[in-house]
C-alpha cells in the first residue's frame, strides 16, 4: 500500500505545469506580495508548500523559471521547464516589532543570508538559482526544489503525535500552507527514516563552513535545514554566520548571546544555542556541533528539542541543568553506533565534542548507501570513466542499502539525465536494470518506462546494447503488452541485422529468454532464417554456436513439422560435435523431438542422419 501512495504521489509531483499553475493565480483584487516582487519576471511561481528560516519567515513557494516566450504547456511539452523553488519574506512580518530600526535589521540579516547561500557554493548547502530580488513589501530569491524544512516535517511528527494523527497546524509565521506541506512531506517518508541517509550531508556542510570556509554556522537547528526534491538535506539559514580562527577554528571567539532584547527574528535559535555561547559569550566550531546533537535528539524525540526554553533565558539556563538527564532518558531511541557520539555532541565541555571531520569518521557516518548519495550530488563534476565505475559497481551495489523510497526521487533523476549518453550508457544500465527488476509495475509504469522507452530505439554502444539484449527478459516482465510489441520487439529484430557478432550472441540469448513473448511468424520468417545465418558464418565460434543451439531448443515447439525437417535438422547435422557442451545441447534437441511426434523425427531420419552424427561420439572419450 505504501508504494502505490509513493507512485501517486510521484505521478502527482509530475504533473504538467498547466495543471499546477492553473490554482494558483490570484483571483483579482488587491496584487499578491508575490506579484509585487521583481522575481515574478523570471518565475512561474505556485502555491506556498514550506517555511524556513528564523521564525519561519521565510514562505517557500512552488516555482518553474521563465526560459524563453513560449506558453507553460509549450515548455512542458518541450521538456524546457526548469523546477525550482521561491524564497519570500514579507516586510510586513517585522511590523509587529514597532521599532523600524529592528524591522530593517530583520530585512538585512535575511539579504545577507543569501549572499552568503552565493559565497559557500558546496553540494550540502543550499544552491541559489537566482539572487535575491526586492520591492517595498518583500524580499525574494529561488533555490533548487525543495519539498519542506526539517522545521516543517518535525512540527507535523510532533503533531501526529499530540493529535492522533491530524495534521499539525503551525502558528501564524508558519503559513497557510503549512499543514498540506507537512502532510505532503510525511507521506513521502521524510521523518527519521532518511536521517540514515541525511545524517552525512549536514555533517559535510558544516565540515565545508568550518575548513574552508573558516566560518561558524551559529543556528544549526531544523527552521535552517532543508530537503529539496531529491530527497537531499540541504544546509541553508546562514543569517548568523560568524568568522573564527583561520588557523583553528575551536578557539572561541566572542559572540552575542540571546537576548529578549531583540527581536527572535534577528537571532538563533535559543533551544539549539550552545551553553558557551549564552553563559560565556563565546562560539567555535564546536559550538555548531553541539547544535547538530540537539537536532540529531529532535528528530529521535517526536520532533521536539531536550531545552523548550519558549524564549526565555531563565528558562534555558534552568534546563540547561538537566541536559544531562534528558540526553541520557533518550539514548535508547537513538540508534546504538550513533549514541556514544550524540553524547560527546551535547557535552557542555567543549573539548569532549568531536569536529565535523571527526563525526564523518564514525562507522554510522560512512554507510556505503550515504557515500553513493554522496556522489551522486557531485556526479556531474565526474569524467566518464569515474561514472561509468560508479554505476556500474558502487552504486549497483549500495542500491540494496538505499530506502526504496530514495531510489525514485535522489537516484532515478540523475539515471535519467546519464540514459542520454552515449559514453556511459552501458554502466547506467546496471542500477537502472536493477530498479527495474525491483520496481513495481505501477512504479515501473508511471516512473521508470516514460525516460526508458527512449533507450530502445536510440543509437546505443555495442556494450549497452549487449546488456540489454541479455536483460530483455527483466523488462519484458514489467513491460506493457503494447510497448513490447512497438517499442522492445523492434530493437530485438533489428539486432539480429549487426555486423556484430556480441550483438548477434546477445541477441540469441534474448530469444532465449524472452521466447514466450514473441509471436510465431516472427520466429518462423525472421529469427529462424537469421539464426542460420549467424550459425553458417560464425561455426568456429563455440560460444555463438552454444547460443544458437539454446534458441533452436526454445523455439522448436513453434516451428512447424516442414520447418523442423528443412531447416533445423540439416543446422544440427552440420554442427561439429567437438565440444562436449555442444555435443549435449544437441542431444537435448533431439531428445525433445523424439518426445512428439509433431516435430517430425522420422525413424528413418534417426537411422541416416541422426545416429550416424551421433555413434562417432559415444567412443569420444571427452563427452
Amino acid at each position: 500500500m505504501a508504494e502505490k501512495v509513493q507512485c501517486m504521489l510521484y505521478k502527482k509531483i509530475s504533473m504538467p505545469a498547466t495543471t499546477m499553475f492553473s490554482k494558483f493565480k490570484s483571483s483579482g483584487g488587491a496584487q499578491s506580495p508575490l506579484e509585487t516582487n521583481p522575481i515574478g519576471q523570471f518565475f512561474e511561481i505556485g502555491k506556498q508548500i514550506a517555511c524556513a528560516g528564523p521564525e519561519l519567515v521565510w514562505k517557500i513557494h512552488d516555482a518553474y523559471r521563465k526560459s524563453d516566450g513560449k506558453t507553460i504547456t509549450d515548455r512542458y511539452s518541450d521538456g524546457l521547464l526548469q523546477e525550482c523553488s521561491v524564497f519570500l519574506f514579507e516586510k510586513r512580518c517585522a511590523e509587529k516589532l514597532h521599532k523600524p530600526k529592528r524591522k530593517e535589521t530583520v530585512t538585512e540579516i535575511l539579504r545577507s543570508s543569501v549572499r552568503q547561500l552565493e559565497r559557500f557554493r558546496h553540494p550540502k548547502i543550499l544552491h541559489v538559482l537566482h539572487p535575491i530580488e526586492e520591492c517595498a513589501d518583500t524580499l525574494a530569491f529561488a533555490s533548487e526544489p525543495v519539498y519542506a524544512s526539517l522545521a516543517n516535517i518535525l512540527a507535523y511528527q510532533e503533531g501526529s503525535r499530540n493529535q492522533g494523527g491530524h495534521q499539525h497546524h503551525g502558528g501564524p509565521t508558519a503559513g497557510d500552507a503549512e499543514a498540506g506541506a507537512f502532510a505532503r512531506v510525511h507521506l513521502f517518508g521524510y521523518r527519521i527514516q532518511i536521517w540514515d541517509i541525511a545524517k552525512a550531508h549536514i555533517t559535510e556542510a558544516l565540515s565545508f563552513l568550518h575548513y574552508s570556509g573558516h566560518v561558524l554556522h551559529r543556528n544549526v537547528c531544523p527552521a535552517s535545514i532543508l530537503v529539496t526534491k531529491k530527497g537531499t538535506w540541504k544546509l541553508a539559514g546562514l543569517e548568523f554566520t560568524e568568522r573564527v580562527n583561520d588557523v583553528d577554528g575551536v578557539e572561541p571567539v566572542p559572540c552575542q548571546p540571546w537576548t529578549s532584547r531583540l527581536s527572535k527574528m534577528a537571532q538563533p535559535n535559543l533551544d539549539y544555542t550552545a551553553p558557551e555561547t549564552q553563559t560565556q559569550s563565546v562560539c567555535s566550531i564546536l559550538s555548531d556541533m553541539f547544535s547538530l546533537g540537539m537536532v540529531i535528539c529532535a528528530i529521535f524525540n517526536n520532533g521536539r528539542p531536550l531545552i523548550q526554553a519558549g524564549n526565555s533565558t531563565s528558562a534555558y539556563l534552568k534546563q540547561l541543568e538537566l541536559l544531562e538527564d534528558q540526553v541520557h532518558n533518550i539514548m535508547p531511541r537513538i540508534p546504538v553506533p550513533l549514541q556514544e557520539a550524540t553524547v560527546r555532541l551535547l557535552s557542555k565541555d567543549t573539548r569532549q565534542r568531536p569536529t565535523a571531520q571527526l563525526l564523518t569518521l564514525i562507522k554510522y557516518f560512512s554507510d556505503p548507501a550515504v557515500h553513493a548519495l554522496q556522489f551522486l550530488d557531485v556526479i556531474n563534476m565526474k569524467d566518464p570513466t569515474q561514472k561509468a565505475h560508479f554505476y556500474r559497481n558502487t552504486l549497483k551495489e549500495a542500491l540494496p542499502f538505499i530506502p526504496k523510497k530514495l531510489w525514485y526521487q535522489h537516484v532515478w533523476p540523475s539515471l535519467q539525465q546519464e540514459m542520454r549518453t552515449q559514453e556511459v550508457l552501458a554502466a547506467v544500465l546496471q542500477p537502472v536494470l536493477y530498479l527495474i527488476q525491483e520496481s513495481t509495475i505501477e512504479e515501473y509504469e508511471s516512473i521508470i518506462l516514460p525516460s526508458f522507452r527512449s533507450v530502445f530505439s536510440a543509437p546505443k554502444s555495442i556494450q549497452a546494447t549487449v546488456t540489454l539484449l541479455e536483460n530483455l527478459h527483466i523488462i519484458l516482465e514489467k513491460t506493457p503488452r503494447d510497448d513490447i510489441r512497438t517499442e522492445v520487439l523492434p530493437m530485438l529484430y533489428n539486432a539480429f541485422e549487426s555486423t556484430t557478432i556480441q550483438v548477434q550472441s546477445a541477441a540469441l540469448v534474448a530469444v532465449t529468454n524472452v521466447s514466450e513473448y514473441l509471436d510465431e511468424t516472427a520466429i518462423r520468417r525472421m529469427i529462424l532464417p537469421k539464426t542460420k545465418v549467424i550459425y553458417e558464418k560464425n561455426q568456429g565460434d563455440l560460444k555463438l554456436v552454444s547460443n544458437v543451439l539454446s534458441c533452436v531448443e526454445r523455439t522448436l515447439d513453434r516451428l512447424d513439422k516442414a520447418q523442423i525437417i528443412d531447416e533445423v535438422l540439416p543446422l544440427l547435422y552440420d554442427i561439429r560435435l567437438s565440444d562436449p557442451q555442444i555435443t549435449l545441447r544437441v542431444v537435448n534437441i533431439y531428445r525433445l523431438m523424439l518426445s512428439d511426434k509433431k516435430y517430425g523425427l522420422s525413424v528413418n531420419l534417426m537411422a541416416t542422419k541422426v545416429m550416424p552424427s551421433l555413434l562417432p561420439q559415444t567412443v569420444n572419450p571427452s563427452p
